[in-house]
């Protein structure tokens, strides 16, 4: 082997080794309130916007290239639905679990008091709880993408914005139509909140 490339294999695996010690782990707590509403496929129903709120921890890691770091929050989010000319409210309970990519913009002399960041990413969402009022099946699970922006103030304190965009169906109700099939729905939220990072 080239005795340049041996150097340059050296080099990268120093870097790989050493990209965990050179990386910075942070951990708080994150809660804030959400709107909700659904998306069907079928223009027979319709939603009403809601207000609803989520609540757990973020993990953030910062990696040793300016700006890019990964962020993972556990989350329990409270959601609240209406439809259309119906005057019953649906709650759906979520563990949700997003992990995001997200770039934050150095200001030179201003970094430490504020950093403004933008970040995207998938949402795992884990069904645990539904009202007994409930007329369609929940999916267990279901997968929503994430793109958001927001701003940290004296190095701890972050204040976001997002839209969740739902990939998977959230629910599916059968029998709404005189051919009794069956409508689906996916998830579409704006999320805002705010999180304390030590």
């Amino acid at each position: 082997m080239h005795p340049m490339k041996r150097i340059i294999l050296i080099l990268l695996g120093v870097l790989l080794l050493s990209l965990p010690c050179m990386a910075q782990l942070r951990l708080g707590a994150k809660g804030g309130i959400s709107t909700s509403s659904l998306h069907f496929d079928s223009k027979m129903l319709s939603s009403e916007r809601r207000i609803g709120w989520t609540a757990g921890l973020q993990l953030e890691l910062r990696l040793p290239i300016v700006g890019l770091g990964i962020d993972g929050s556990l989350m329990f989010t409270h959601r609240n639905d209406v439809l259309q000319g119906d005057s019953r409210t649906y709650h759906r309970d979520y563990i949700e679990i997003p992990v995001h990519l997200r770039y934050t913009l150095s200001i030179i002399g201003l970094n430490k008091l504020v950093a403004p960041f933008a970040f995207t990413g998938p949402n795992f969402g884990l069904l645990c709880h539904e009202s007994d009022n409930i007329t369609w099946d929940n999916r267990a699970s279901n997968l929503s993408w994430d793109a958001g922006f927001g701003v940290e103030l004296l190095n701890h304190v972050q204040i976001s914005a997002s839209y969740s965009l739902g990939l998977t169906k959230a629910f599916k109700q059968v029998g709404i139509d005189r051919n009794n099939e069956s409508i689906t729905g996916r998830d579409r939220c704006w999320t805002l909140t705010a999180a304390y990072l030590f």
